[in-house]
């Protein structure tokens, strides 16, 4: 398992594009985006914009295993830190494509942050006790 730490990361990268391409073609060309939790819309966004959500989760995936590479004492820190972010994300594509109608996702969103700052930061830690 030690070589598979990317898998998670990868796998919620993959889920979120999934869900963006499965759904693409029922979807209008403006959407409701900026939800409160009651799930009421505060503006729009187009269509377009959509993919960039997944790509982004990909671009920071790509981000911190690139210095995963070079800082090999912080590899298990920067999969949770980007296992985190690509959560994030993915919450932000499912709030989107359930036009808000789950405030779970919204809910979960600063949950995660906090999870995976926390992760994050223990990591240091226990990679500072070693040295």
């Amino acid at each position: 398992m030690k070589n598979n730490k990317w898998f998670i990361p990868i796998l919620i990268v993959a889920v979120n594009a999934l869900a963006v391409i499965v759904k693409w073609s029922s979807l209008p060309e403006l959407l409701p985006a900026h939800f409160d939790l009651q799930g009421n819309a505060g503006g729009t966004m187009a269509r377009s914009i959509l993919p960039l959500y997944p790509a982004a989760s990909a671009a920071v995936c790509l981000l911190l295993w690139l210095i995963s590479r070079k800082a090999l004492r912080l590899k298990t820190g920067l999969v949770v830190l980007s296992s985190g972010i690509s959560l994030i994300l993915l919450c932000s594509t499912m709030v989107t494509l359930t036009a808000g109608q789950m405030p779970v996702f919204m809910l979960a969103e600063p949950v995660i942050l906090v999870a995976a700052v926390v992760g994050f930061i223990v990591c240091l830690r226990k990679n500072a006790r070693r040295s």
